[in-house]
């Protein structure tokens, strides 16, 4: 049997955040917060036809927000170009993103829909962001048997993950804070459940972030 990893001892620190005092907003351990906006597929097509229409006929008292819409296409961009592998988006991403963290924290990912899954592009990212002073806590959430992908319209509830995941490797988060990284959310049950098991593990804090919050037709956000 081998013997774990070793992890430095956590330092002494806030124990309430992840985030450097520049981006306290993020600091909502009781909710899940995000990044951005993200358009699934089949209503891409729907924002891309309205802001041409928008453009074509302005009118000032048009509830659309063209500027919403932009900024939330460009976003949806960058994370399915993330999820293609791209190089670009994980570039753009960590540099978004390492000043925003804290030190001597951990970072786990939500695992994909596939079983036993050793490689995504989360997990890259995360341990990228975790290879500057922080914890890599990537391999503590594993998928154990694989489930349909959520955004093709697959079923997404705590229980279904809960029946589906294994924590493994507590010690990289006891006692710790913990960034928790997923790239959408739509309804949080992975990221809650994820949450609900490093506590479990003994994490001291947990803030669950998304990427993109998934757009529900007809509520665009800034």
């Amino acid at each position: 049997m081998s013997e774990p990893e070793e992890v430095p001892t956590p330092e002494e620190g806030p124990r309430d955040q992840i985030f450097m005092p520049a981006w306290e907003e993020h600091n909502r351990p009781a909710r899940i917060v995000s990044l951005g906006h993200y358009y699934p597929k089949k209503h891409t097509g729907k924002a891309e036809q309205l802001l041409r229409e928008t453009r074509a006929t302005y009118n000032a008292s048009s509830p659309v927000r063209p500027r919403a819409i932009r900024q939330n296409l460009g976003w949806t961009e960058l994370i399915n170009a993330l999820n293609q592998e791209r190089q670009w988006p994980l570039k753009r991403l960590f540099e978004l993103m390492d000043p925003m963290l804290e030190a001597d924290i951990a970072i786990a990912a939500v695992p994909t829909h596939i079983a036993y899954q050793a490689f995504w592009p989360m997990r890259t990212l995360a341990q990228s962001l975790a290879a500057h002073g922080r914890v890599d806590a990537t391999s503590c959430l594993v998928r154990t048997r694989t489930i349909r992908r959520i955004t093709f319209g697959g079923p997404s509830t705590r229980a279904l993950h809960r029946q589906t995941l294994r924590l493994e490797n507590a010690h990289l988060v006891t006692n710790r804070r913990v960034l928790l990284l997923d790239d959408i959310a739509k309804s949080g049950a992975s990221l809650t459940t994820c949450r609900e098991m490093l506590y479990e593990a003994g994490a001291a804090l947990v803030q669950a972030m998304a990427l993109g919050w998934v757009i529900v037709e007809g509520h665009e956000s800034e």
